[in-house]
């Protein structure tokens, strides 16, 4: 105990005697401290005083003059002498740790560092094969029906490495060439060992085989195909008088509609003659186109083969027939209608015609109907017809073959007689005589060929009963 209380006042005087406040300080009101705590006033020792001690202060209060504290407010203090202090063994481990937790701090970023770096490696890989693609767009439906002058790459996903660089070349090729508004698109076809790529301007397609694909053979392939292919107007409208609707062409297209839709509204009407409703609407067109004319309507209708010429520039792209374009100011919409009816309302709308002439070309609109089930007599009247002196032609001549069926009889009759009427120019009234005259023409002479064949084997019938 004596030991303990000689110590402390050694402690008591060391510290005293280190943290005494100067003469100034004392001055000052320093010396007024102590008696704000009833003279417990304990000062904290720095840590390097007390490392060296092995006992913890005890509890008690201070006052400090710094801090924004209440004059009589007392703040309690524990504070351990040891804090921060260890021994040396103690100090070893935690060095010995220290050097384990670094190995596997280093050996866990250099195994990041590799992943990260092989990853990076492979992506720009793969980028610098790719990136090409950027120049192009992957082909869609949506992409094609608005898009003409097409140059469509066929690539392979496995051998876009080796396609890169022929493909880059051929581009090259193509540019050099200075070919107006050519469009790159691409697609992916794995199995498509024939082709590498394909062609589209207008109507017109081809397909260019690997082999043909080739620097080379680039100008020779690409500059006859996108060179454009337009009718010959005075050919078109030969005899028409204005009494049917101008045959537009490709090469005056500028002229008969982007200018003079400044004058007048201008409904176009795209249409091919491999098209069955473009057939079947011809003459109803024509109808049209007089009746507007001799009501002085303010609407020229007009037509354009799509299959006879290329989409020609400032062109709305449709790749469906019948379609109807309207034109005004020089500049053009897509109509969505292309039903008879629904057409007749559009025009409607557009001209704000008088009762009766609406009227009358929804009357006109019904013989369209009409045309189609004429035409579906004559093709079958046809077909029996021709069917039945094939029958005959084989019973006298043996070596000719028996080929064709009914179908492939009936198609080739119906392709020759939309040909046919594709060479003439007549209203829907004229038409529907036409065809009914042919009707019955046809209808004889199925009949004479009936008879001749039962004719046939009556006397057929007859050496069999005398033999």
């Amino acid at each position: 105990m004596m030991h303990m209380n000689s110590t402390r006042v050694a402690t008591r005087a060391a510290v005293s005697g280190i943290m005494s406040p100067p003469l100034w300080a004392q001055n000052k009101g320093w010396s007024k401290i102590p008696r704000l705590n009833g003279g417990k006033l304990t000062f904290i020792s720095n840590k390097r005083k007390v490392s060296h001690l092995n006992y913890t202060h005890a509890a008690g209060y201070y006052y400090h003059p710094f801090t924004r504290h209440g004059k009589n407010e007392k703040i309690k203090f524990c504070k351990s002498a040891q804090r921060g202090v260890g021994t040396f063994t103690e100090y070893e481990q935690n060095n010995i740790m220290s050097s384990r937790r670094k190995k596997k701090i280093y050996l866990c970023a250099l195994i990041f560092s590799g992943v990260f770096g092989y990853a990076a490696l492979k992506w720009n890989e793969k980028r610098d094969v790719t990136c090409f693609l950027s120049e192009m767009k992957e082909i869609s439906d949506d992409i094609f029906d608005k898009l003409d002058n097409i140059v469509l790459f066929v690539l392979d996903k496995n051998k876009l490495k080796e396609e890169k660089k022929k493909i880059q070349e051929i581009k090259r090729e193509i540019e050099k060439l200075n070919l107006k508004h050519i469009n790159f698109l691409y697609t992916y076809h794995e199995e498509s060992k024939d082709y590498a790529c394909y062609l589209y301007k207008g109507r017109r397609r081809r397909n260019i085989t690997k082999e043909e694909l080739s620097v080379d053979t680039v100008k020779d392939i690409f500059e006859p195909f996108f060179t454009p292919v337009s009718e010959d107007y005075e050919k078109v409208n030969e005899g028409n008088k204005g009494n049917f609707p101008v045959c537009v062409t490709h090469d005056t297209f500028e002229k008969e509609i982007i200018e003079d839709s400044k004058r007048n509204e201008i409904l176009l009407v795209l249409f091919e003659n491999t098209c069955f409703l473009c057939f079947l609407y011809k003459p109803f067109i024509n109808t049209l186109h007089k009746l507007f004319k001799e009501n002085n309507i303010q609407l020229k209708l007009k037509k354009y083969n799509i299959e006879k010429n290329d989409y020609a520039p400032n062109m709305i792209i449709c790749r469906g027939t019948p379609t109807f374009l309207l034109y005004h100011n020089g500049k053009g919409n897509k109509l969505d209608e292309y039903k008879p009816n629904d057409i007749i309302n559009k025009i409607d709308q557009i001209i704000k015609s008088p009762k009766d002439i609406k009227e009358q070309m929804v009357e006109k609109a019904e013989l369209i109907h009409a045309r189609m089930h004429q035409f579906g007599y004559l093709t079958m009247w046809m077909t029996e017809s021709k069917i039945i002196e094939n029958m005959l032609i084989r019973r006298h001549v043996k070596d000719i073959p028996n080929s064709n069926d009914d179908d492939v009889v009936y198609n080739e009759i119906l392709t020759a007689l939309i040909e046919e009427d594709t060479q003439r120019n007549d209203l829907i009234e004229d038409s529907l005589n036409y065809t009914k005259e042919k009707i019955n023409a046809a209808e004889k002479s199925c009949f004479v060929a009936a008879m001749m064949m039962a004719n046939e084997l009556i006397d057929e019938e007859k050496k069999y009963e005398v033999s």
